[in-house]
């Protein structure tokens, strides 16, 4: 391994997140530009802005939840679920991708890299018939697509060493993008508003570290004595009182350790405030307002974020908010998921056989339990679902074949034969119902 990949931290495939005291990533951190607030933002310092790490969290934890299965489309429009016998991946793709991760774990890492690098990538193992066996997560900051002379493929750092991997072992998630091959970073964009809360926080903090005074000035009635200079500078930082003076420094007077404690001006000096305190500067607001911000980049509901505004989407309820996030926010990345697994997980031959994988978003997507109901009797009404498909839909278990029938009323006709005076029905359906020449009760008239 190089001198500059063992700083950058390139030792490794894939590894845990990096840590604030972590060596990998440490240049990353000390060169990013410092934002207007005058805090330094990459995709590592981000996640330590809640509201960041919570978006983050609201987007990956469904995509990592939802079951996710290979299909194959049959001939009369049906489909059916494949096994290991009709695929060597198909029992482990949405159980154990890779040796070392679980599918949940897999789909929150890579999520969790196109939220914050705006690109999330997975090389793909395969055999020696060219079909997909194993899914393994690349880092994103040590990863990028090359398209050089028509040619399109993935460079990459494995164990020190410099890789390129071809386009079609590589999975790609992505949103936005300027040229189509590289995803436009969120945290990029938005490095301003989340500067501005990466500064609040620190201020909030600095703030409570100062005893929750803001600042000033010392008012000094004549000239300040050389004891009195070291007792406000701490003694060179020493912060001990002398035998001459047993006060001790302003700067050891403060913080949290000595709050409530009585604080010692020397020599009929008075602190004038100059700066804005917070409450008059609508801190809190302003803290809002940046959740609200960050809220929007990434399309997610502010009371999803246990955020205290009292926002509404147009009086709709929470039940079709979160039917609203699901189809606005997180079925476009579903969608990405999909395209890119469909796409390259399988040879030619197995596409041409109708082999495709699905992410089941059905729970997420149900209503209430009043809403379910009529929802099934309607199409359970006129034939379109059978029990045993109803109860599937609420993952519970079948009754057997008798259950895979549809059923439909009896004395259901066509429009056409509705609106014909002249239609009398025949067969079995007609010897329940009374002619002309019969009342109701069965006798003829």
């Amino acid at each position: 391994m190089g001198f500059l990949s063992s700083m950058l931290g390139m030792g490794e495939r894939y590894a845990p997140a990096d840590s604030l005291s972590s060596p990998g990533g440490w240049l990353v951190r000390a060169i990013s530009p410092k934002t207007k607030a005058g805090v330094a933002v990459n995709e590592f310092s981000a996640l330590q802005l809640p509201v960041v790490y919570a978006c983050v969290n609201r987007i990956a934890n469904p995509i990592a939840r939802f079951p996710l299965r290979m299909y194959q489309t049959l001939g009369d429009g049906g489909k059916r679920e494949l096994t290991e016998k009709d695929h060597p991946f198909a029992a482990y793709l949405g159980l154990r991708p890779n040796e070392f991760m679980s599918s949940r774990t897999l789909r929150k890492t890579t999520q969790g890299h196109a939220l914050l690098w705006g690109n999330g990538y997975l090389e793909i193992e395969r055999n020696g018939r060219h079909q997909a066996v194993g899914l393994y997560p690349l880092l994103p900051d040590r990863t990028r697509p090359v398209r050089e002379n028509g040619h399109h493929f993935f460079r990459t750092t494995i164990e020190g060493k410099n890789v390129e991997l071809d386009g079609g072992d590589v999975i790609h998630i992505m949103d936005q993008s300027q040229d189509g091959y590289v995803g436009i970073s969120q945290i990029a964009m938005a490095r301003q508003a989340v500067g501005m809360g990466l500064a609040m926080e620190e201020f909030g903090a600095k703030f409570f570290a100062n005893d929750m005074k803001s600042g000033g000035f010392l008012m000094h009635p004549g000239k300040l004595s050389g004891e009195a200079k070291r007792n406000i500078r701490g003694n060179n930082g020493e912060q001990k009182a002398s035998p001459a003076s047993p006060a001790a420094s302003l700067e050891s007077q403060s913080g949290l350790d000595n709050a409530h404690k009585v604080k010692v001006l020397e020599e009929g000096m008075k602190f004038i405030q100059t700066s804005i305190p917070p409450e008059d500067a609508q801190f809190l607001g302003s803290r809002e307002f940046q959740i609200a911000e960050i809220a929007r980049i990434y399309d997610v509901p502010l009371i999803l974020l246990q955020s205290q505004d009292k926002q509404t989407s147009f009086g709709a309820g929470i039940e079709q908010l979160m039917i609203a996030f699901v189809r606005q926010t997180i079925d476009p990345w579903v969608n990405a998921w999909e395209e890119e697994l469909n796409f390259k997980l399988f040879t030619e031959e197995e596409r041409a056989k109708g082999y495709y994988v699905k992410f089941n978003m059905n729970a997420l997507l149900r209503g209430d339990m009043k809403a379910r109901a009529e929802y099934y009797k309607s199409l359970f009404g006129v034939g379109g679902l059978s029990p045993n498909k109803i109860l599937q839909l609420e993952d519970m278990d079948g009754i057997g074949d008798a259950g895979d029938h549809h059923f439909v009323p009896a004395n259901f006709v066509t429009l056409d034969r509705a609106t014909d005076p002249s239609y009398q029905p025949t067969g079995a359906a007609s010897a329940d119902l009374p002619s002309d020449k019969t009342n109701r009760t069965g006798e003829e008239e």
